[in-house]
């Protein structure tokens, strides 16, 4: 009986530790849903007008939170939120992908360690996922090869509609995907942002070696944003890219923010931590939810 009851009471313990894990769960998703929310509303502040220029005396905490590298943080009931906002602008837009940018991404994808015949075979299947025909990239695949699987389908010949709909395409597996993701989106015109990108994104844009990227990421840490195509043109120049070659590398790249951005919010309790990430289309006067990621 006394086994019994020890047992009985240890089960007990585990159900009710269980339960309270899952409420503190569901209040985080929660809490993380509301900080995301709240982080649309104030992207959409305006700039206050600063009259003092000295530094210290500033107060920022009415200003409309920007994509950044840095987080900020909101309480939501009795959570507090780290939020993260990114600027979709500095990814590689998997739709304006072409035959002129294919070695580009695959030194992209090498970049980040993946073997180049690999690299090779998902830069073309994404090149035969989108054209509309069913003429095979060197390494690529179409219809014939997914109705070999066990449950067949065809590839779209169209744009992708989701960043998930990835995992369909030949070579991306789950690591790859988890691996990828963050640098990659189906919104915006294509442009990549050199004030969001990574070395890794630069490296997609024709001509930009490791050491162009390098420097265009040591020029934000020390100057900060780069504000202006000049001060762009000033790093290019400095490695002989000039003229026509510097406006041709310009159809590839921005400083300008994009109105795509992804918020994620990320609310904890004690050891319990969830999150919650949405994509906006941001306009003059609104935010449209575009995307919505529960945990």
């Amino acid at each position: 009986m006394g086994f019994i009851a020890l047992s009985f009471t240890r089960n007990t313990g585990i159900a009710i530790k269980t339960e309270i894990t899952s409420t503190e769960r569901v209040k985080n998703v929660y809490a993380a849903r509301g900080a995301c929310i709240y982080a649309a509303q104030v992207l959409l502040l305006p700039k206050k007008q600063e009259k003092d220029t000295d530094a210290s005396k500033k107060d920022k905490s009415g200003d409309p939170w920007t994509p950044s590298s840095d987080s900020y943080s909101v309480q939501i009931g009795d959570r507090n939120c780290d939020v993260f906002i990114s600027d979709e602008s500095g990814k590689i837009n998997i739709n304006k992908i072409t035959d002129e940018t294919r070695d580009n991404f695959i030194k992209f994808l090498t970049a980040y360690k993946l073997e180049e015949h690999t690299a090779e075979i998902i830069t073309d299947s994404i090149l035969d996922w989108l054209d509309e025909d069913d003429l095979h990239h060197v390494n690529g695949a179409e219809k014939d090869y997914y109705a070999t699987f066990p449950e067949p389908y065809e590839p779209k010949n169209g744009p992708f509609e989701s960043l998930e709909e990835l995992t369909l395409v030949k070579g991306i597996t789950p690591p790859i995907f988890e691996l990828l993701r963050d640098h990659l989106t189906i919104y915006g015109p294509g442009k990549i942002n050199v004030n969001f990108a990574s070395k890794e994104v630069l490296l997609y844009v024709p001509t930009i070696t490791e050491e162009i990227a390098k420097a265009m990421i040591k020029y934000r840490g020390k100057r900060g944003k780069i504000a202006k195509i000049d001060d762009l043109k000033e790093i290019f120049r400095y490695f002989g890219i000039i003229g026509a070659y510097f406006q041709k590398i310009m159809n590839y790249l921005t400083v300008y923010d994009s109105n795509y951005m992804t918020i994620n919010s990320v609310s904890s309790s004690d050891k319990v931590k969830n999150s919650y990430k949405i994509v906006v289309l941001k306009s003059v006067d609104r935010c449209k939810i575009i995307a919505a990621y529960p945990e």
